[in-house]
């Protein structure tokens, strides 16, 4: 009974004071909301591992109106959303360290973004390619964080399959063209400016340095590894070091030897009526 009493004491003194100064109730009220509020729906989101792409083209696409325990929950769909953009691999969502209560609305999103590698000609549109193979987006697109210089040092890659109707033929073409380069690149010693497919199963190499392209047989049942027509590569070289400006083209698509077509050189101007050599036309 006289908890009863007191507590009907204590209503009724808070009835009269709320009649006398209706504002502080006011202010306590919305105080207590607001903290609530912000704690179901304030976080905070670290984003980690962006090296290309801009802060803003994730954040975009993060589900910030949200509560904090949804977020908590639904972790999974925030990295399958954050994952859609061609730029990002693969995406994790994990609550902050520090504990429980002082991680409850901080989450620690962490990005691995596709590396570049390829300029690649796919249905006559230029495409940035990754490493595995993955069409990040058309070169005429946004680049983000890569300057013109970046894209021009990327290997390009001509001769592929449609991607509309052959799309298992171009993904084996791009995994021959990352390990083949590798290969290449360790036996020449010198960088792979850009790769072409060509019949057969054979494809074409440019190296930087050399004004002509060099033909390797890249079928897994060729006659000679990729490694060997490599090192055959590297002896051609050491043996035409004094020519290289005349030859037009090597083929190293064969058992046993190495064709290599030197540029054809120029013929003799015919003499005129009259004995005299005919010069280049006068201006």
């Amino acid at each position: 009974m006289r908890l009863l009493y007191t507590s009907l004491i204590a209503i009724s003194v808070g009835v009269l004071q709320y009649i006398d100064n209706p504002a502080i109730f006011h202010r306590a009220w919305a105080a207590v909301t607001t903290a609530g509020s912000e704690t179901v729906s304030q976080k905070e989101v670290r984003i980690e591992g962006l090296k290309v792409l801009p802060r803003a083209e994730v954040e975009r696409v993060l589900p910030y109106d949200r509560s904090v325990l949804w977020w908590h929950v639904n972790g999974t769909d925030i990295q399958s959303k954050v994952a859609e953009s061609p730029w990002i691999d693969e995406a994790t969502v994990e609550s902050c360290p520090g504990g429980a209560l002082r991680s409850w609305g901080c989450f620690v999103l962490a990005v691995k973004e596709r590396t570049p590698r390829f300029l690649g000609l796919v249905d006559n549109e230029r495409w940035i390619i990754d490493s595995e193979g993955a069409f990040i987006m058309p070169s005429g697109g946004p680049l983000f964080g890569l300057s013109p210089e970046a894209v021009s040092h990327l290997v390009v890659v001509e001769g592929l399959a449609s991607r509309a109707s052959s799309p298992d033929t171009v993904r084996s073409q791009l995994a021959l063209a990352s390990g083949s380069i590798g290969t290449l690149e360790r036996e020449v010693g010198r960088s792979v400016g850009s790769l072409r497919f060509e019949s057969r199963g054979d494809f074409s190499v440019v190296f930087d340095g050399l004004p002509f392209p060099v033909v390797f047989a890249g079928s897994p049942d060729a006659p000679i590894s990729l490694k060997e027509q490599g090192a055959r590569l590297a002896a051609l070289l050491a043996k035409l070091k004094d020519r290289l400006g005349d030859v037009a083209k090597i083929d190293l698509a064969f058992s046993r030897v190495g064709i290599v077509k030197f540029r054809a050189e120029e013929p003799p101007t015919k003499p005129a009526s009259g004995g005299e050599k005919k010069g280049p036309p006068k201006a």
